[in-house]
């Protein structure tokens, strides 16, 4: 699998505190849960996968531009321990199932094995609902897509 990777416009970057016992990759999409920035691979599961990507939905923070491994406080690239870089818009592409995407589909996080989310896999949804994103760049047989980030935490017009 390949990493969720910014393509272009203005990221709008933000420091987020994160707990010294959560891991987060760059790449990962993240939630903002109790003032901490989460991987959505650390994401509560609820139920099913369509109730856990509405709830991942509500609390949706953005794209991590840091390292960070579990069990330290030291990230990547930051000027304080436990705080992490997260972009929360822009336009980003990350891996799918093989499926075709019209313009303006939406995109939301992708179900692991287990119950549990993939932190940089999206997969088609029905509603915004359960989107972190919508497709700019339309395509049959995709395998990765291009999206507009939709943060709930920090947006921009959604």
């Amino acid at each position: 699998m390949g990493q969720c990777l910014y393509i272009r416009e203005s990221a709008n970057q933000t420091i987020i505190p994160v707990r010294t016992a959560d891991g987060v990759n760059i790449g990962d999409i993240v939630a903002y849960d109790s003032g901490y920035a989460i991987s959505a691979a650390d994401f509560v599961w609820n139920t099913d996968l369509a109730t856990t990507q509405t709830d991942f939905v509500s609390n949706l923070l953005g794209h991590s531009y840091q390292y960070k491994a579990e069990l330290s406080n030291q990230v990547y690239g930051a000027n304080q321990p436990n705080t992490l870089g997260v972009s929360t818009s822009g336009v980003y592409e990350a891996d799918c199932a093989s499926t075709t995407f019209n313009v303006g589909d939406y995109v939301g996080m992708a179900k692991a094995s287990g119950n549990a989310l993939l932190p940089q896999t999206v997969a088609s949804v029905p509603s915004l609902a359960r989107a972190i994103g919508v497709v700019v760049e339309a395509g049959a047989s995709l395998t990765r897509v291009k999206f507009r980030l939709l943060s709930k935490v920090l947006p921009l017009a959604r």
